[in-house]
């Protein structure tokens, strides 16, 4: 219990300009848009893996069909998207992604919140994941005006739960996983700016 809540990392709810929902679980996506039509931000952006595409239509949100046909005409190295959502609709690009773990994402993310100017910004993921997403984007934002607010899904929404973790086996091995990547991220990150680069954008499954 005491590595678990070591991992995690909560703030209160709160007004934001925007909402940002990492890749990954479809619970964090549903718990982002919960929160968006709750009107906490007016701006929602759901960051989409290439995996994820066919388990949205479970969601049951606008622009799904377009998700489908871009993700299609994609090539399968570039399918990581940002569906954005405000009071003009729906609005779906290809993110770019530099490398697929949290530290590309950060660097994505942080071109997306430069152009929309946005000054609180609200990040969602599953509990365990937010320390370490926490760590990423305060290196990567740290020359930007932005204030980050964590909030993590809720353990009645989410797949992942504190309540006695290390007796399932797929719990198990997320947490222990998210304990040696925050670990590494941590040494990593202390590193100057090429070094981190270089050792974030490796195919190494030790900083996904």
């Amino acid at each position: 219990m005491t590595l678990y809540e070591r991992l995690i990392l909560f703030d209160d709810l709160q007004p934001v300009d925007l909402i940002l929902v990492m890749a990954g679980r479809m619970e964090r996506k549903r718990y982002g848009f919960d929160l968006f039509h709750a009107r906490l931000a007016p701006r929602l952006v759901l960051s989409v893996g290439r995996f994820e595409v066919s388990k949205m239509r479970w969601l049951d949100l606008p622009g799904f069909q377009d998700l489908v046909q871009l993700r299609d005409r994609t090539p399968p190295d570039e399918r990581h998207f940002f569906m954005s959502f405000d009071s003009f609709g729906v609005r779906i690009q290809k993110a770019k992604l530099a490398r697929w773990n949290t530290y590309g994402e950060a660097l994505a993310f942080r071109k997306l919140i430069s152009q929309e100017q946005a000054r609180t910004v609200m990040v969602i993921s599953t509990d365990v994941h937010l320390r370490r997403v926490a760590l990423t984007f305060r290196r990567v934002c740290r020359d930007m005006p932005v204030q980050f607010v964590h909030c993590p899904v809720p353990s009645e929404l989410s797949s992942v739960t504190k309540h006695s973790w290390w007796t399932r086996s797929r719990d198990r091995r997320f947490v222990l996983k998210e304990a040696v990547k925050l670990i590494g991220y941590k040494v990593i990150l202390l590193m100057p700016d090429w070094v981190v680069r270089r050792l974030m954008l490796l195919k190494n499954d030790f900083v996904g």
